[in-house]
């Protein structure tokens, strides 16, 4: 075990630093303290002296105004004057006192108070003009004047006032900035050569037994580790370094086998899981090819049998018309088996899909309706996904209907999907029914759950996600079985199929 430092050499540095930090701290506090309030001060008595003047003017633009309007009765000189009028009661609110002098109070107070009267006088020689009463007018502009002249030197004496006042409280600030300035200096100066003093005697203390710890280091560097151990002879963190760089020369050796032997079992576990990981791709396409060939093939026989009988009743055209289809969705399965497709594709395997279906069934009893948005129409997906789910709404949801069945195939995108609805208004499925296809179990003896199960697992192993099909019912009304299939998933690539009949 490390002895523990009875002398920490962080409280050595800490103690230094924080004496001068306290040091700078105060001369600067106390300096930066006394300005701020002398700054303040001023700014606070330029600002009023500035309201004061501001003040001051306005009153005489509503004098010059005035007297306009009442010589020329001038409709612009009168808006001038209110104008003006509306500045000066504004002001008149926000004059302030600044000090706590009663001749200031008083001044101040005055001034409020023939400003009023002011603005009475004035009103009253716009009524008087207005009413062409020419000696009522001529008087209140007298009185207008001679408040104006009041005013004007009530403001003048209530600045010189403020400034007499804060004259004084100026140059005892300044002499207190002076003098805290000349004591800085001197703090600082001691501050200097505490520092200077106490970083020679701590270098000293630190850089003898640093020198002979890079000494050792370099000695081991060129891998020699057969040294005697470091003296140790101070009691702060010199002493925990110097015993476990002692420690650590012993153990060196031993720990660079360890790590040559740690490395080759690393790469013999990465080519292990490099194999596995070969092999788990090998069957997850073997798996993806295993569910592709669940499709029940079953509908391709039931077909030609139509197609059969369709040709002892019917005239050869239509008869070679079904063929064709059917040979066409043969010939699509077959090609594609081992690769995507995009959405245009398979669409366009559903129209031929739907045509037998139609021709088996009646052209009456059941529609389909695909609109799909052109900016999609190249997305891949894997093969034969929307077929089995538009046979699971046509068996089990608009077969036992009497006619006017309607399946709808819809194919759009958002910022994130591309997302294929393919919705009936059949029959319905109950929720328990619905909550075990939406759990992707297989449903025993049912051909819709192996279907669905078919078309979701295709799915995962596709994009590489869960949760990528939903499945909405609502009994009597209808089914909407929706994909959300992510834009931004690569998907694994699969080989073309060589088979000689889909060229």
């Amino acid at each position: 075990m490390s002895k523990q430092p009875t002398q920490s050499i962080r409280n050595k540095f800490m103690f230094s630093f924080l004496t001068m930090i306290i040091i700078f701290a105060s001369v600067s506090f106390f300096s930066y303290y006394s300005q701020s309030h002398l700054l303040s001060r001023i700014n606070s008595l330029l600002a009023n002296s500035i309201k004061l003047r501001e003040f001051s003017s306005n009153i005489d633009n509503i004098v010059i105004s005035l007297e306009k309007f009442l010589v020329e009765r001038s409709s612009d000189m009168l808006r001038s004057y209110y104008h003006y009028y509306q500045e000066v009661e504004s002001e008149y609110n926000d004059l302030e006192l600044v000090g706590e002098s009663i001749v200031n109070y008083l001044l101040l107070k005055n001034i409020k108070t023939m400003t009023k009267l002011f603005l009475q006088e004035a009103d009253a020689a716009v009524r008087f003009k207005r009413a062409r009463d020419s000696a009522g007018y001529s008087g209140a502009f007298k009185e207008v004047l001679r408040y104006n002249t009041n005013i004007k030197w009530a403001v003048d004496r209530l600045i010189t006032k403020q400034l007499e006042e804060n004259n004084m409280q100026y140059l005892l600030i300044t002499e207190r900035i002076n003098y805290i300035q000349r004591l800085g200096l001197l703090m600082i100066l001691l501050a200097i050569i505490f520092s200077i003093l106490s970083t020679i005697w701590i270098g000293s203390r630190l850089t003898k037994p640093l020198k002979k710890l890079v000494e050792a280091a370099e000695t081991i560097s060129r891998g020699e580790f057969q040294l005697p151990p470091l003296p140790v002879s101070s009691n702060d963190e010199i002493t925990v370094v110097s015993q476990a760089f002692n420690e650590m020369a012993t153990s060196i050796s031993k720990l660079l086998s360890e790590i040559k032997n740690k490395s080759d079992l690393e790469k013999k576990l990465q080519e292990q899981e490099y194999q596995n990981l070969a092999m788990k791709n090998t069957l997850k396409e073997a798996e993806l090819h295993a569910l592709q060939s669940q499709i029940n093939p079953h509908f391709l026989f039931n077909t030609l049998n139509a197609g059969v009988q369709l040709a002892i009743m019917e005239d050869a055209d239509k008869t070679a018309d079904f063929i064709d289809k059917v040979s066409k969705l043969l010939r699509y399965s077959l090609r594609k088996i081992n690769m995507a497709v995009t959405i245009r594709e398979e669409t366009e395997n559903l129209e031929n899909y739907f045509f037998i279906l139609k021709t088996r069934y009646g052209r009456d009893r059941f529609d389909l309706h695909i609109d799909v948005d052109p900016a999609i129409a190249d997305f891949q997906i894997p093969l034969l996904t929307i077929q089995p789910i538009v046979e699971n709404a046509l068996i089990h949801g608009v077969e036992q209907l009497e006619g006017g069945g309607q399946i709808k195939v819809r194919a759009y995108q958002n910022d994130e999907s591309v997302i294929i609805d393919v919705s009936d208004n059949g029959l319905g499925m109950d929720s328990e029914t619905v909550k075990r296809l939406q759990e992707g179990r297989k449903v025993s003896g049912h051909t819709t759950g192996i279907g669905l199960w078919n078309v979701r697992e295709r799915l995962r192993l596709f994009f590489g996600r869960e949760n990528l099909l939903e499945i909405m019912s609502v009994p009597k009304q209808g089914t909407t079985i929706r994909l959300i299939l992510p834009k931004d998933d690569k998907v694994q690539e699969v080989p073309v199929d060589e088979n000689p009949c889909c060229r």
